[in-house]
């Protein structure tokens, strides 16, 4: 290692550069393996539109495009954690922290292009957090939707009453998903009030047409019981015998597929109009001003981050580089378990959103700035 000399007080390009060659390769190894945990995580949810609903993969793959985007936030902060906590006890298990130390490089002049670098990851963060992550979630919401229409059986259980089926009561003994057939199946067709029909039939099929925006259920063998409340009590029902009888089910525009937008899908003009929009409804404003805190905090933890693996780092004894990643992946673990206790606390209302978004970064800084303060 060359020796560095500092042409500023607490930035130089060499320790720069320096500090950048220990990080940056960690930092891109780690966001690719933690986004590939969460997609595996994922992996049996996708893999069923493949094998039981016969989607194509290009489907699937633009999913798992739009899943790894919404993930993007969560990963990147502990893969910097992790990228930091490598490289920062790697130098200091060889003694290179000492020697910079013994060339005239304070601690707080080596974490400086550290903290710099955390400063700019953290804006990337917060631009993605606030415009293009919730725009990959909006497409992912209208593409699982879009496939689910079309997949509509998928929705269906054998042997359970599916209340809001199109406006339809559905039961179904038994599924064959492969090809889309239903038996022994009972409707409850109550889409026209003065009229509600009952209908049973020993077989069905679902056919969907996209393309057209609808969806037809052929049931055969079957019977229609109709309901007429305005006749004589003698005459109460009707029966009527059929050999194939269709239900046409509107999917939609062509094409389309809509849903309403859940708060991770508003970019940061949407949900600062929606928390407007719901002062009125307390339980849905302060879900959505957890959701505006959660995407600055979220951000600002990579700077958390930063200060919390760069204290590990230099506690870390010679030799023991393993522990560290050890410890690294208790802290990430420990902070999104809190995390995740606030943000409830926070959306039931216990406590005030800013408090509950915003306490795990406060308290892991203090314990940052504790752990640098251990060092001798």
């Amino acid at each position: 290692m060359d020796r560095l000399e500092l042409k500023r007080p607490f930035l130089s390009w060499y320790l720069t550069r320096y500090v950048a060659q220990e990080i940056l390769m960690s930092f891109l190894t780690g966001t690719t393996l933690f986004l590939l945990i969460m997609l595996l995580f994922q992996a049996v949810r996708l893999m069923e539109f493949v094998v039981v609903h016969q989607v194509a993969m290009r489907d699937v793959g633009r999913l798992s495009l739009y899943l790894g985007l919404s993930f993007l936030p969560l990963a990147t902060p502990i893969a910097f954690l992790f990228a930091v906590v490598m490289g920062v006890s790697r130098a200091n298990s060889e003694g290179e922290i000492l020697a910079l130390q013994v060339n005239g490089i304070s601690l707080r002049q080596v974490f400086t292009p550290l903290a710099f670098f955390s400063v700019f990851l953290s804006g990337v963060v917060l631009y993605a957090s606030l415009y293009t992550v919730p725009q990959g979630n909006r497409s992912f919401e209208l593409l699982y939707t879009k496939l689910g229409n079309e997949r509509v059986i998928s929705t269906l259980k054998p042997g359970v009453f599916t209340d809001g089926f199109y406006g339809l009561v559905l039961f179904t003994e038994h599924i064959v998903p492969l090809k889309n057939e239903l038996k022994r199946v009972f409707l409850y067709d109550r889409r026209e009030d003065a009229h509600p029909l009952a209908i049973t039939a020993q077989a069905g099929i679902l056919k969907s047409q996209p393309e057209k925006g609808l969806l037809t259920l052929r049931l055969t063998d079957g019977s229609i019981h109709l309901e007429n409340p305005g006749l004589e009590a003698t005459a109460v029902q009707q029966k009527i015998d059929f050999d194939v009888y269709d239900i046409n089910l509107e999917l939609g525009a062509q094409g389309e597929a809509w849903r309403a937008y859940s708060p991770p899908s508003y970019n940061l003009p949407q949900l600062v109009q929606r928390i407007k929009e719901t002062t009125h409804d307390a339980p849905q404003y302060r879900q959505l001003l957890v959701e505006y805190h959660r995407r600055f905090s979220m951000a600002f933890s990579v700077i958390v981050f930063a200060c919390l693996g760069f204290s590990i780092g230099i506690l870390s004894q010679r030799g023991v580089r393993s522990s560290a990643i050890v410890l690294c992946l208790v802290v990430a673990l420990g902070y999104w378990t809190s995390y995740l206790v606030a943000s409830a606390l926070a959306v039931a209302g216990t406590i005030p959103a800013w408090l509950g978004i915003w306490s795990p970064n406060v308290a892991f800084l203090g314990v940052a700035y504790y752990c640098f303060r251990r060092y001798p």
